[in-house]
């Protein structure tokens, strides 16, 4: 159930959609996207990358912060990543597993799991049983943001999240900003997500150079 709250009001007002279930529809529409992220884990760990997505699973990062310069790019289709530690057309060129820890960041997240869909599939896998309330309407960076919390069942977490703070922004329904919490309570990370572009056309080796 999806509830709305406010410090100012005592009723609990049901909504008549979930926002989540809205950005998956808007995300269906989406072809590609690309966006910036600033992500700052509990040890203090900082990761700042552009982030590009092509249906159906293609995705390549840039990496400003750690290793500027260094490239990822993964196939789905054979659901490797080859990694550019100092930038495209340099050498080594090094093709792994996404599972290898050395291309994983500092909780554990993997390049062909950093989409936006397989965010919201989580979440919504956390809405389940669980209790999903719509804080309200916000101002992150000079646009306006629908913060949403999500906390999942007692004793279910997935890849060691039981809660989420999400706000969404207004075109599509993105996150552009989450913070992620254990089942004690405990902050594992926060990332924040700006200068988004849907439906661009990337260049045809964009993503196989």
């Amino acid at each position: 159930m999806v509830l709305i709250t406010s410090a100012n009001a005592s009723p609990i007002i049901p909504l008549p959609a979930d926002p989540f279930i809205l950005a998956q529809e808007q995300l269906a529409q989406i072809s590609t996207y690309q966006f910036r992220i600033d992500s700052r884990s509990s040890q203090g760990d900082r990761t700042q990358v552009r982030y590009s997505y092509r249906k159906s699973g293609y995705a390549r990062m840039d990496f400003t912060e750690p290793h500027r310069g260094a490239v990822l790019i993964y196939d789905p289709g054979s659901d490797k990543v080859r990694v550019w530690p100092f930038g495209i057309g340099t050498l080594p060129v090094v093709s792994l597993s996404p599972s290898n820890s050395l291309i994983q960041g500092p909780n554990g997240h993997r390049v062909d799991q950093a989409d936006v869909g397989t965010l919201l599939r989580n979440i919504r896998y956390l809405q389940h049983g669980g209790k999903t309330t719509v804080v309200g309407q916000e101002n992150l960076a000079g646009q306006t943001v629908l913060h949403v919390a999500i906390v999942g069942p007692a004793g279910i977490s997935i890849l060691g999240v039981h809660r989420y703070e999400v706000w969404l922004e207004a075109s599509h329904g993105f996150p552009a900003k989450v913070i992620s919490y254990a089942a004690d309570d405990h902050l594992l990370e926060t990332v924040v997500m700006d200068a988004m572009v849907f439906n661009l056309h990337f260049p045809t080796d964009f993503f196989n150079p």
